[in-house]
């Protein structure tokens, strides 16, 4: 690279005892040795607009040499800009088609309610189209099945046995000993579960806390956990009253714990390892005590990690996320870590990679989502209202190795009053204009009372 004018010299390649130059300008190279002081040396000036250079000819035989004048500014400019463009328009097409293809979050700021009888598939011509696509649907599903068979209800395929389930939480009621432990979201969905299922027998695994009195129980055979290699017992006692059968496990882990705090403070250090790993193999030997157990229901990430114990047995279960914020992890990020935490879970390496692992993390609700995927089809998993099941799939990567998330919304434990068989007339409603003219003011008061900016335009989230 070279800037105009500039000037040049040649040899052969290898010899550096003599040089080629053209000392008189006649277009003819003269052949001198390095240490002449003659100006032997080829001119090239500034190349005639549009060129952008020269191509530098020489024939061997007379020494003849000429300059052909090469490239175009135009062309040039254009290159030199797209090259500048290219790169940085094809890194923003790309990142903005992963977005496309592979992020599911969406902003959801009115709500969706979906069509009713919609398809992607073209219609059926004839006389089954004008049928919507759930008669479709299901007029296909009587061809596939042929003859009509019995109904059946659920887990297990048989409408004659009472099915046996099993949940574990340690937010709970056991109601006709008075107790309750934190009963917030979870807690009043298990209460409701014992109070609301009579059509199956519940098996109900709760840990014992310090600030509570427990009237005696049954005893019954400690339950053996191994932490860090060491064998540890923990008391049994077991209540049963109606159809729910309590397991209530005696620790002096458990009694560390409150009524009004039943969940370790930290999630991510060796205590609340020591916690959860008690939990988790208590459940799991809870399940190996009662083999009839139907099904377990796992709630959050507390007691996800119990199939991965009855491993190679597998167990059906069933997951219910009220918050998959909170997904129980520990550190993985040197060999070190992974020894420690699956010694304080006593699991094998293998198993907490193929199930537990996420990422540099040991993450209990990817352990229940994993084992969902791996042995029940990513059947079995929902959320408690109608959107959270899927915003839950949209927003955590660890539920991702499910192809789905399906919507159970929590029942209302305060709405008893009977259904009002008369629907409400959307049509007729009258707005009441006395409310509304007075909405400015208590506005304004409300405004006042909570020291804010006083603006009638503001809108007010309570």
């Amino acid at each position: 690279m070279a800037q105009w004018p500039s000037f040049v010299q040649v040899n052969v390649f290898a010899f550096d005892n003599y040089f080629y130059g053209d000392t008189d300008g006649d277009g003819v190279m003269e052949r001198l040795p390095p240490n002449t002081v003659a100006p032997n040396y080829l001119n090239m000036s500034v190349p005639p607009q549009p060129h952008l250079a020269w191509a530098l000819r020489i024939n061997d035989e007379t020494g003849h040499w000429e300059l052909e004048p090469r490239g175009h500014s135009v062309v040039g400019a254009v290159m030199f800009v797209l090259l500048l463009a290219i790169p940085l328009l094809t890194a923003i097409l790309a990142v903005l088609s992963f977005r496309w293809v592979f992020y599911g979050i969406r902003y959801n700021k009115w709500g969706v309610k979906p069509k009713e009888d919609s398809s992607h598939y073209f219609p059926i011509i004839g006389k089954d189209a004008s049928l919507s696509t759930a008669q479709l649907q299901e007029k296909f599903r009587g061809w596939m099945k042929g003859p009509s068979q019995p109904s059946i209800i659920g887990w297990p395929e048989d409408e004659h046995k009472r099915r046996k389930v099993l949940i574990a939480t340690l937010e709970y009621e056991i109601i006709d000993w008075k107790l309750k432990v934190k009963i917030g979201g979870l807690g009043v969905m298990s209460s409701l579960m014992g109070k609301a299922m009579s059509d199956v027998d519940l098996i109900w695994v709760v840990p014992k806390v310090k600030d509570l009195e427990y009237p005696p129980g049954d005893p019954a055979e400690p339950i053996e956990v191994i932490i860090f290699g060491e064998s540890y017992l923990i008391e049994v006692e077991t209540h049963t009253v109606d159809n729910i059968t309590y397991v209530i496990l005696e620790s002096p882990v458990f009694r560390a714990q409150t009524k009004a705090d039943p969940y370790p403070a930290r999630m991510d250090d060796l205590s609340s390892a020591i916690f959860y790993s008690t939990w988790n193999q208590a459940i799991a030997a809870t399940i190996r005590r009662y083999p009839v157990i139907d099904i377990y229901h796992i709630n959050d990430y507390h007691g996800a990690l119990a199939p991965i114990y009855l491993l190679p047995k597998v167990i059906p279960v069933c997951l219910s996320l009220h918050n998959a914020e909170f997904q129980g992890l520990w550190p993985l990020r040197t060999k070190e870590e992974m020894k420690e935490v699956c010694s304080a879970f006593n699991i094998p390496k293998d198993r907490c990679t193929k199930y537990v692992q996420f990422g540099n993390t040991f993450n209990l609700l990817h352990a229940a989502a994993s084992f969902i995927s791996v042995h029940q089809k990513s059947i079995g998993v929902a959320g408690v209202s109608d959107k959270y099941g899927k915003r839950s799939w949209a927003r955590y990567p660890a539920l991702w190795t499910l192809k789905h998330v399906d919507s159970l919304p929590n029942p209302d434990p305060s709405d008893i009053a009977a259904l009002d068989e008369k629907s409400i007339d959307l049509a007729g409603i009258q707005v009441d204009q006395i409310a509304e003219a007075a909405r400015p003011g208590l506005k304004q008061q409300a405004q006042e009372w909570a020291q804010l900016k006083q603006n009638p335009d503001a809108d007010l989230f309570v």
